[in-house]
């Protein structure tokens, strides 16, 4: 589809369109005019109605129409054409004496172009040269058209004072160049003026750490006007722009330098739609939110920096596009972790990478992202490796998200915290002798060897997460159908005890009872986290007693004690 390229003048003077005869059938005869088919031949014309004229073929047989017209300095040439493009499209083009080798090869070379894909085409130019000036008119059927080898048409052409140059300008002048800038406050200015031969400069004091946005607002029967922002008063460093179109536009730049600035504005109107027009400024400077302190997790800015996190919900975290945070997370093998980051789109939008290890963080290498447009991110990884990991997220802004520079967040974790509790203090001898020479297997993770030949084992499930209390003890391998006692210490112990290790020191909790099945396990039911008064931060070691009664315990003291479990509460 081809795309208009109108340059619409001001105030020129209506022109009464001349309908174009019916399209014939095959190709009609050569118009008066002919041969008119390159620059050398163009037909000589002045302002006024041509009706009857015929193009006979497309751009490829180099059948074209020229014509060349004077325009007086400081007036609009507009040229209209009418036709049918059930027929065949048909495109103008406009050339001035600065590109002599109009058409054929040189298309390249025109002024403006009309090619609309609807019926007929318009195309309107002022001449700022400051002398008369002669124009070339090219009239050619569109080479990619491949309904038609030919087509009539009528062409309008009006001459007018360009009323630009004798406009009224604003009392803000002369603000021509940069060095000439005026100063302008905050707030509205309205009845400015612009031209293509006048431009406006002004001066705006930015303090540091604030945002300058400049709005600009216009009559879209005239000129676009655009805006350029600098940082410098040589109007050398370009900040930001806007070639608005529509009626409206907006320059925004956000000052960071650490020390007040003075912008320069440049306002201009887009030649290509007109030379003048009149407008309405407004100016805002607002502090910068993305300027403020940061969250209490600082400075977690890379991998080698990245907060360590447990499960649950971190509230009002903050993230820009020059202040990434790294979070790292212990999942245990099995286990599936899931990182949100909860926040307001509209605020900026936030992206978030999850990678397995320290290298893959290094290297950027994700295992799991989320990068929606919408509100909020959510990535998921299991754990299937065999396994412990420690993995990492990456919450960055958006660098190209125009609305803003940095938001606010929610990071909900679940999944995360590793094993649900460490083994310590085996009874095979590396902790500490047991009471009677009875260690069990090197590596076996039993506690000391009871009348069975082995020792017991205990097992934790769920998680450390205070707030979730799933936490689950189960024994193994002691003596069926006998009682046992889940207890809870405070300090790390390793003291011969019974017919076992004591692997636990006061302030000491019994927290349940456990009676045995026929294979010599059993789990807790209780709550862990009530019954054993914990709170997270807290570390916490476990231990299960068991009967080994009938004479028959290798130390003779009728009960033993699993190896010890170590857990840091989340």
């Amino acid at each position: 589809m081809k795309t208009t390229l109108l340059r619409f003048a001001l105030g020129a003077v209506a022109v009464v369109g001349v309908t174009a005869g019916a399209a014939s059938a095959q190709c009609p005869a050569a118009d008066a005019f002919e041969p008119n088919d390159d620059c050398l031949t163009a037909t000589a014309v002045t302002p006024g109605s041509y009706t009857n004229l015929t193009l006979n073929g497309p751009m490829v047989l180099e059948n074209q129409d020229f014509y060349s017209i004077s325009v007086p300095n400081g007036e609009i040439i507009t040229v209209d054409l009418t036709f049918a493009t059930a027929t065949g499209d048909i495109d103008v083009y406009l050339y001035d004496s600065t590109t002599p080798n109009c058409g054929g090869t040189a298309t390249g070379d025109y002024l403006i172009r009309g090619f609309t894909g609807s019926d007929n085409e318009s195309i309107s130019w002022t001449n700022s040269t400051g002398a008369a000036e002669t124009y070339t008119i090219m009239v050619d059927a569109w080479d990619s058209d491949s309904d038609f080898d030919c087509n009539d048409y009528s062409m309008d052409i009006t001459v007018a004072p360009d009323p630009c140059t004798t406009a009224v300008d604003d009392g803000l002048e002369e603000n021509d160049a940069c060095g000439a800038a005026v100063a302008l406050a905050t707030g509205a200015t309205a009845s400015l003026f612009v031209s293509d031969v006048d431009e406006d400069y002004y001066s705006i004091s930015v303090p540091a750490g604030n945002i300058l946005s400049v709005d600009v607002s216009y009559s879209t029967a005239n000129a676009d006007v655009d805006l350029e922002l600098f940082d410098d008063l040589a109007c050398a460093n370009q900040v930001d722009f806007s070639f608005s179109a529509g009626g409206a536009g907006n320059a925004t730049w956000n000052n960071t330098t650490g020390a007040a600035v003075t912008a320069i504005l440049r306002v201009a109107p887009d030649v290509a739609t007109g030379t003048c027009n009149n407008y309405d400024l407004n100016v805002a400077i607002t502090p910068d939110p993305c300027a403020g302190s940061d969250d209490g997790l600082e400075d977690n800015d890379d991998c080698a920096s990245a907060v360590a996190m447990n499960d649950g919900t971190t509230a009002g975290l903050f993230v820009s596009k020059t202040d990434h945070d790294y979070y790292q997370f212990v999942v245990a093998d099995g286990d599936t972790l899931t990182v949100d980051i909860l926040f307001t789109d509209a605020l900026g939008d936030l992206d978030m990478e999850l990678y397995m290890d320290n290298a893959d963080c290094v290297a950027d290498v994700n295992v799991a992202g989320s990068f929606s447009v919408d509100d909020n991110e959510s990535v998921s990884y299991t754990n299937t490796s065999g396994g412990q990991l420690t993995m990492y997220a990456h919450i960055y802004h958006w660098q190209f998200d125009s609305s803003a520079d940095c938001n606010v967040y929610d990071l909900v974790v679940t999944g995360s915290g590793g094993s649900a509790a460490t083994p310590f203090c085996p009874g095979d001898g590396s902790a500490g002798a047991c009471p009677c020479g009875n260690e069990s297997a090197l590596g076996a993770g039993e506690g000391c060897n009871s009348s069975l030949g082995f020792g017991a084992v205990l097992t934790a499930t769920g998680s450390a997460s205070v707030a979730n209390d799933d936490m689950v003890f189960t024994l193994s391998q002691a003596r069926p159908n006998q009682p046992s006692l889940l207890v809870q210490g405070s300090v790390a112990i390793a003291v011969p005890f019974k017919d076992g290790l004591l692997c636990m020191g006061n302030p000491t909790e019994r927290l349940e009872v456990v009676f045995l099945d026929g294979t010599g396990s059993g789990s807790t039911t209780v709550s862990i986290v009530t019954e054993g008064n914990v709170s997270a931060g807290q570390t916490r070691y476990y231990q299960q007693w068991f009967r080994d009664p009938g004479g028959v315990s290798p130390c003779g003291s009728g009960s033993n004690f699993s190896g010890g479990l170590t857990v840091v509460w989340m």
